[in-house]
């Protein structure tokens, strides 16, 4: 029985800007892993390390000069020679490597600055474009883009508003909305919650959440470790351009080098290595999360009677 494929590989992929420059910078080098179907993962590593390089070749906004990646069926390379050795293996075509329409339809970015993917006069119309650009008539783009609105909490009241009116939590939901209109299996979020308040913070994570509770793959670059820590179920690390492994968020904050890594520790493992520190907790491996606090609270109150005593 032949072994089912991922559905992300990442196979030797280099990518180098200005490759012709003697100022020329290696963005990515020589990175493989794989990501499954349905997994929420979080992309992470200081600044520079090469994070969202690394997510734009997922539907082809780069091309890696060495290595390819390959999204379902669809494979993403630069290399001339590599191209004619993949056509081989797997029957592709010329055109396989120049259409990449298919693929923006599967594979969503949301960056960073969402009005930087807004530009229409009406929230409607804005994320009406991305279901019209993939084939879909008025009337069928029109309901696709309300269905997408109403999922992110955006109501008919902000349908014909100018996006750049919006606050940011706000422009932000719209671009997601936008994104999902067109129905991507794999989702890409590139920061999503920088600049936000707590409160907006924590609704466009929950959005994020049930985007992939309905079914899609989660992708999630971010430097907000408290994120990772309670949504994604697998991390990867990135330092100096290249694949450092892929871990779940307890193997990497259980870790001793989230500093080698420059990644911040979550408030949580903050708190709990000062329990442990301060010898009023012991016994660490039952506090993982913050469920687990109700049952430290009455830990610390026995802690704190018998010392009394």
């Amino acid at each position: 029985m032949s072994k089912t494929r991922s559905l992300i590989e990442f196979h030797n992929i280099s990518f180098i800007y200005n490759k012709k420059d003697p100022n020329r910078f290696d963005a990515i080098k020589n990175i493989n892993f794989t990501l499954e179907k349905g997994d929420f993962v979080a992309l992470v590593g200081k600044t520079g390390s090469g994070k969202s390089t690394l997510v734009q070749t997922l539907n082809a906004l780069l091309l890696p000069n060495e290595g390819y990646t390959r999204v379902q069926d669809f494979y993403i390379t630069q290399n001339k020679e590599l191209k004619k050795t993949l056509k081989k293996e797997h029957n592709l075509k010329g055109k396989d490597f120049k259409n990449y329409s298919n693929l923006r339809k599967e594979v969503g970015i949301v960056f960073q600055f969402p009005e930087y993917q807004l530009f229409s006069d009406s929230v409607l119309k804005d994320v009406m474009f991305g279901p019209k650009n993939f084939g879909m008539k008025e009337e069928e783009a029109k309901e696709a883009a309300i269905n997408a609105l109403n999922s992110v909490g955006i109501d008919k009241s902000y349908f014909k508003r100018s996006p750049f009116e919006l606050s940011g939590g706000e422009k932000r939901r719209v671009a997601i909305a936008g994104i999902i209109a067109s129905n991507p299996s794999i989702l890409i979020l590139d920061e999503p919650t920088v600049g936000l308040d707590p409160n907006g913070k924590e609704e466009i994570l929950n959005l994020i959440k049930k985007i992939h509770e309905s079914g899609k793959t989660i992708i999630v670059v971010t430097h907000d470790m408290d994120l990772v820590m309670n949504y994604a179920q697998k991390v990867v690390v990135l330092k100096d351009s290249k694949y450092i492994g892929t871990k779940t968020p307890k193997e990497l904050f259980n870790s001793k080098d989230l500093t080698d890594y420059s990644l911040e520790i979550p408030t949580f493992y903050k708190f709990k290595k000062l329990l442990k520190n301060n010898e009023l907790f012991k016994d660490d491996k039952s506090l993982e999360n913050i469920d687990d606090l109700d049952s430290l609270t009455d830990y610390l109150l026995t802690f704190k009677k018998e010392k009394s005593n």
